[in-house]
Protein backbone atom coordinates (compact mmCIF):
# COMPACT_ATOMS: atom_id res chain seq x y z
CA UNK A 1 0.00 0.00 0.00
CA UNK A 2 1.09 3.56 -0.83
CA UNK A 3 1.12 5.96 1.89
CA UNK A 4 -1.26 8.83 3.07
CA UNK A 5 0.55 11.62 0.90
CA UNK A 6 0.40 9.13 -2.09
CA UNK A 7 -3.03 7.88 -1.93
CA UNK A 8 -3.84 11.48 -1.67
CA UNK A 9 -2.12 13.04 -4.45
CA UNK A 10 -3.96 13.29 -8.08
CA UNK A 11 -1.49 12.88 -10.84
CA UNK A 12 -1.96 13.55 -14.29
CA UNK A 13 -0.86 10.97 -17.15
CA UNK A 14 0.02 11.76 -20.88
CA UNK A 15 0.74 10.20 -23.88
CA UNK A 16 -1.58 7.40 -23.74
CA UNK A 17 -2.19 5.52 -26.93
CA UNK A 18 -5.32 7.12 -29.15
CA UNK A 19 -7.01 3.74 -28.79
CA UNK A 20 -7.95 3.77 -25.06
CA UNK A 21 -11.75 4.91 -24.95
CA UNK A 22 -12.41 4.17 -21.17
CA UNK A 23 -11.46 4.24 -17.53
CA UNK A 24 -11.09 0.57 -17.54
CA UNK A 25 -8.81 -0.18 -20.35
CA UNK A 26 -6.44 3.26 -19.35
CA UNK A 27 -6.17 1.34 -16.34
CA UNK A 28 -4.63 -1.92 -17.45
CA UNK A 29 -2.37 -0.01 -19.45
CA UNK A 30 -1.02 1.98 -16.52
CA UNK A 31 -1.21 -0.56 -14.30
CA UNK A 32 1.22 -2.35 -16.52
CA UNK A 33 3.52 0.02 -17.27
CA UNK A 34 3.72 0.68 -13.26
CA UNK A 35 4.19 -2.44 -12.44
CA UNK A 36 1.22 -2.31 -9.72
CA UNK A 37 -2.19 -4.08 -9.40
CA UNK A 38 -4.81 -3.21 -10.86
CA UNK A 39 -7.08 -2.49 -8.67
CA UNK A 40 -4.46 0.15 -6.96
CA UNK A 41 -4.89 2.35 -10.36
CA UNK A 42 -7.70 4.57 -9.89
CA UNK A 43 -8.69 6.61 -13.20
CA UNK A 44 -10.53 9.92 -12.54
CA UNK A 45 -11.25 11.57 -15.83
CA UNK A 46 -9.91 10.51 -19.13
CA UNK A 47 -10.02 13.10 -22.23
CA UNK A 48 -8.49 13.50 -25.69
CA UNK A 49 -5.15 16.13 -25.48
CA UNK A 50 -5.37 19.39 -27.20
CA UNK A 51 -2.12 19.55 -28.51
CA UNK A 52 -3.35 20.05 -32.69
CA UNK A 53 0.15 18.60 -33.72
CA UNK A 54 -0.28 14.74 -32.67
CA UNK A 55 -1.78 12.85 -34.99
CA UNK A 56 -3.45 10.32 -33.89
CA UNK A 57 -4.29 12.36 -31.04
CA UNK A 58 -2.84 11.11 -27.47
CA UNK A 59 -5.56 10.36 -24.45
CA UNK A 60 -4.67 12.24 -21.05
CA UNK A 61 -5.99 10.59 -17.60
CA UNK A 62 -6.20 12.19 -13.82
CA UNK A 63 -5.44 9.49 -11.79
CA UNK A 64 -4.27 8.46 -7.90
CA UNK A 65 -3.25 5.17 -6.78
CA UNK A 66 -3.13 2.93 -3.86
CA UNK A 67 0.13 1.19 -4.48
CA UNK A 68 3.79 2.78 -6.12
CA UNK A 69 6.22 0.67 -7.46
CA UNK A 70 9.79 0.42 -6.28
CA UNK A 71 11.57 2.75 -8.67
CA UNK A 72 8.85 5.76 -8.26
CA UNK A 73 10.45 8.37 -5.73
CA UNK A 74 7.51 11.58 -4.74
CA UNK A 75 9.27 14.63 -3.74
CA UNK A 76 6.91 17.73 -3.74
CA UNK A 77 9.96 20.24 -3.63
CA UNK A 78 12.11 18.47 -6.09
CA UNK A 79 10.87 15.59 -8.79
CA UNK A 80 6.84 16.10 -9.67
CA UNK A 81 7.55 14.20 -13.41
CA UNK A 82 8.43 10.68 -14.74
CA UNK A 83 9.23 9.27 -18.08
CA UNK A 84 7.71 5.67 -18.16
CA UNK A 85 9.12 3.69 -21.22
CA UNK A 86 6.48 2.21 -23.25
CA UNK A 87 6.73 1.36 -26.97
CA UNK A 88 2.91 2.42 -27.74
CA UNK A 89 2.70 5.73 -26.45
CA UNK A 90 3.88 8.69 -28.90
CA UNK A 91 7.36 9.31 -28.52
CA UNK A 92 7.57 5.74 -26.63
CA UNK A 93 7.00 6.67 -23.51
CA UNK A 94 4.36 8.11 -21.13
CA UNK A 95 4.90 10.97 -18.94
CA UNK A 96 3.36 11.00 -15.12
CA UNK A 97 3.39 13.96 -13.23
CA UNK A 98 1.84 16.02 -10.64
CA UNK A 99 2.71 19.31 -11.12
CA UNK A 100 -0.23 20.04 -13.70
CA UNK A 101 1.77 22.71 -15.56
CA UNK A 102 0.65 23.61 -19.65
CA UNK A 103 -2.81 22.63 -20.34
CA UNK A 104 -4.81 19.67 -19.19
CA UNK A 105 -8.01 18.97 -20.38
CA UNK A 106 -10.30 17.40 -17.96
CA UNK A 107 -13.45 15.89 -20.33
CA UNK A 108 -14.15 15.06 -23.86
CA UNK A 109 -17.55 16.50 -25.55
CA UNK A 110 -19.05 14.44 -28.17
CA UNK A 111 -18.18 16.93 -31.67
CA UNK A 112 -21.99 17.82 -32.24
CA UNK A 113 -22.51 19.12 -28.83
CA UNK A 114 -19.12 20.98 -27.97
CA UNK A 115 -19.85 24.77 -27.76
CA UNK A 116 -17.63 26.17 -25.83
CA UNK A 117 -13.95 25.81 -24.16
CA UNK A 118 -13.43 26.74 -20.70
CA UNK A 119 -9.70 27.31 -19.13
CA UNK A 120 -9.37 27.47 -15.96
CA UNK A 121 -5.91 29.50 -14.22
CA UNK A 122 -5.02 29.28 -10.64
CA UNK A 123 -3.47 31.83 -8.42
CA UNK A 124 -0.36 32.82 -6.73
CA UNK A 125 1.51 29.77 -4.60
CA UNK A 126 -1.46 27.55 -5.69
CA UNK A 127 -1.13 24.18 -7.40
CA UNK A 128 -2.90 24.43 -10.71
CA UNK A 129 -4.91 21.49 -9.55
CA UNK A 130 -5.52 21.21 -6.25
CA UNK A 131 -6.58 24.79 -5.57
CA UNK A 132 -9.65 24.01 -7.49
CA UNK A 133 -10.36 21.04 -4.68
CA UNK A 134 -12.11 21.01 -1.43
CA UNK A 135 -9.53 21.15 1.94
CA UNK A 136 -8.87 17.67 3.28
CA UNK A 137 -7.80 14.48 2.75
CA UNK A 138 -10.56 13.32 0.11
CA UNK A 139 -9.14 13.81 -3.28
CA UNK A 140 -11.81 12.32 -5.18
CA UNK A 141 -13.98 15.44 -6.13
CA UNK A 142 -12.64 18.31 -8.11
CA UNK A 143 -15.71 20.67 -8.98
CA UNK A 144 -14.17 22.07 -12.16
CA UNK A 145 -13.74 17.93 -13.56
CA UNK A 146 -16.46 16.40 -11.91
CA UNK A 147 -18.99 18.96 -11.44
CA UNK A 148 -19.06 21.46 -14.36
CA UNK A 149 -19.16 19.03 -17.32
CA UNK A 150 -22.46 17.81 -15.84
CA UNK A 151 -24.08 21.14 -15.06
CA UNK A 152 -22.85 22.37 -18.24
CA UNK A 153 -23.15 19.79 -21.27
CA UNK A 154 -21.05 20.56 -24.05
CA UNK A 155 -18.71 22.85 -22.65
CA UNK A 156 -14.43 20.77 -22.40
CA UNK A 157 -12.97 21.86 -19.07
CA UNK A 158 -9.18 23.02 -19.65
CA UNK A 159 -6.45 23.83 -16.98
CA UNK A 160 -3.14 25.83 -17.67
CA UNK A 161 -1.04 25.28 -14.80
CA UNK A 162 2.19 27.38 -14.25
CA UNK A 163 5.04 26.71 -11.14
CA UNK A 164 4.01 30.02 -8.96
CA UNK A 165 5.50 28.66 -5.56
CA UNK A 166 6.95 31.27 -3.64
CA UNK A 167 9.03 29.72 -0.61
CA UNK A 168 12.83 29.03 -2.04
CA UNK A 169 11.82 28.66 -5.46
CA UNK A 170 14.36 28.61 -7.92
CA UNK A 171 12.38 29.39 -11.19
CA UNK A 172 13.08 32.86 -12.85
CA UNK A 173 10.35 33.97 -14.28
CA UNK A 174 7.55 37.20 -14.90
CA UNK A 175 4.46 38.09 -15.26
CA UNK A 176 5.25 38.40 -19.11
CA UNK A 177 6.93 34.90 -19.25
CA UNK A 178 3.70 33.13 -17.72
CA UNK A 179 1.51 34.88 -20.33
CA UNK A 180 3.66 33.65 -23.23
CA UNK A 181 3.46 30.67 -22.22
CA UNK A 182 -0.41 30.66 -21.85
CA UNK A 183 -0.54 32.17 -25.66
CA UNK A 184 1.87 29.45 -26.53
CA UNK A 185 -0.27 26.76 -25.08
CA UNK A 186 -3.51 28.03 -26.98
CA UNK A 187 -1.87 28.80 -30.40
CA UNK A 188 -0.74 24.57 -29.89
CA UNK A 189 -4.08 24.04 -28.92
CA UNK A 190 -5.75 25.47 -32.22
CA UNK A 191 -7.57 28.10 -30.55
CA UNK A 192 -5.86 30.56 -33.48
CA UNK A 193 -7.79 28.40 -36.24
CA UNK A 194 -11.31 29.56 -37.38
CA UNK A 195 -12.47 25.95 -36.55
CA UNK A 196 -11.66 26.07 -32.98
CA UNK A 197 -14.29 26.70 -30.25
CA UNK A 198 -15.15 29.80 -28.43
CA UNK A 199 -12.93 30.36 -24.66
CA UNK A 200 -14.32 31.23 -21.67
CA UNK A 201 -12.13 31.68 -18.67
CA UNK A 202 -12.07 31.14 -15.10
CA UNK A 203 -9.15 33.12 -13.13
CA UNK A 204 -8.03 33.27 -9.72
CA UNK A 205 -5.87 35.73 -7.96
CA UNK A 206 -2.54 35.88 -9.96
CA UNK A 207 -4.00 34.05 -13.31
CA UNK A 208 -6.28 36.82 -14.08
CA UNK A 209 -3.56 39.06 -14.18
CA UNK A 210 -1.97 36.14 -16.26
CA UNK A 211 -4.55 36.52 -18.09
CA UNK A 212 -5.21 39.90 -18.78
CA UNK A 213 -1.27 40.27 -19.41
CA UNK A 214 -1.61 37.20 -22.56
CA UNK A 215 -4.70 38.90 -23.95
CA UNK A 216 -2.77 41.97 -24.47
CA UNK A 217 0.08 40.34 -25.72
CA UNK A 218 -2.00 38.43 -28.40
CA UNK A 219 -3.33 41.69 -29.27
CA UNK A 220 0.26 42.82 -30.16
CA UNK A 221 1.29 39.60 -32.88
CA UNK A 222 -0.58 39.41 -35.58
CA UNK A 223 0.33 35.71 -35.65
CA UNK A 224 -1.48 35.19 -33.16
CA UNK A 225 -4.75 38.05 -33.07
CA UNK A 226 -7.38 35.89 -34.12
CA UNK A 227 -7.21 34.25 -30.71
CA UNK A 228 -8.98 37.16 -29.42
CA UNK A 229 -12.11 36.29 -31.79
CA UNK A 230 -12.79 33.24 -29.74
CA UNK A 231 -12.81 34.63 -26.44
CA UNK A 232 -16.23 35.57 -25.05
CA UNK A 233 -15.71 36.34 -21.43
CA UNK A 234 -13.70 35.31 -18.43
CA UNK A 235 -14.65 34.90 -14.60
CA UNK A 236 -12.05 36.42 -12.45
CA UNK A 237 -11.73 36.43 -8.45
CA UNK A 238 -9.55 37.77 -6.00
CA UNK A 239 -7.45 39.56 -8.74
CA UNK A 240 -6.51 42.21 -6.24
CA UNK A 241 -2.57 41.27 -5.84
CA UNK A 242 -1.28 44.47 -4.00
CA UNK A 243 1.02 42.21 -2.21
CA UNK A 244 4.09 43.77 -0.87
CA UNK A 245 4.73 41.90 2.37
CA UNK A 246 5.21 38.62 -0.12
CA UNK A 247 8.96 40.30 -1.44
CA UNK A 248 10.54 39.32 2.16
CA UNK A 249 9.46 35.81 1.51
CA UNK A 250 10.96 36.17 -2.02
CA UNK A 251 13.67 38.05 -1.89
CA UNK A 252 17.32 36.70 -2.63
CA UNK A 253 15.25 33.95 -4.75
CA UNK A 254 14.73 33.73 -8.58
CA UNK A 255 11.38 34.21 -8.24
CA UNK A 256 11.33 37.57 -6.83
CA UNK A 257 11.14 39.05 -10.24
CA UNK A 258 7.38 37.63 -10.40
CA UNK A 259 6.30 39.35 -6.98
CA UNK A 260 8.01 42.91 -7.98
CA UNK A 261 5.68 43.00 -10.38
CA UNK A 262 2.42 43.20 -8.54
CA UNK A 263 3.79 45.05 -5.55
CA UNK A 264 2.56 48.33 -4.48
CA UNK A 265 5.96 49.70 -4.20
CA UNK A 266 7.53 48.40 -7.56
CA UNK A 267 4.88 46.82 -9.90
CA UNK A 268 1.91 49.64 -9.37
CA UNK A 269 2.56 50.91 -12.78
CA UNK A 270 3.15 47.82 -13.98
CA UNK A 271 -0.49 47.08 -12.90
CA UNK A 272 -2.08 50.56 -14.09
CA UNK A 273 -0.79 50.25 -17.75
CA UNK A 274 -1.63 46.88 -17.93
CA UNK A 275 -5.42 47.71 -16.70
CA UNK A 276 -5.60 50.25 -19.07
CA UNK A 277 -4.89 48.60 -21.96
CA UNK A 278 -6.84 45.68 -21.20
CA UNK A 279 -10.00 48.17 -20.34
CA UNK A 280 -9.70 48.96 -24.10
CA UNK A 281 -11.35 45.57 -25.35
CA UNK A 282 -14.69 45.50 -25.61
CA UNK A 283 -14.95 41.38 -25.25
CA UNK A 284 -15.15 41.07 -21.68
Amino acid sequence: MASPAWTDKVFRLRRLPHYVTDGFEAASLISTALGIPLDDTVIRSLATTSNQWESPPSKIVTLQLNSIPGWLQYDSRERQEWEISFPEAPGGRLILDAHFEGLAVLNDVDREFHHTDCIAISGLASHPFGSWQPHGYDKSFMWIRDEVPRSIPGIRMILYGYNSHLVRSQYFQSINDIALGLIHQLDTGGWNLSTSKPIVFLAHSLGGIVLKDAIVQIADREIVASMLDRVRGAIMFGVGMYRSHLIAMTQGWSNEMLVQDFSRENGHAYLRHLNTRFDGFSFI
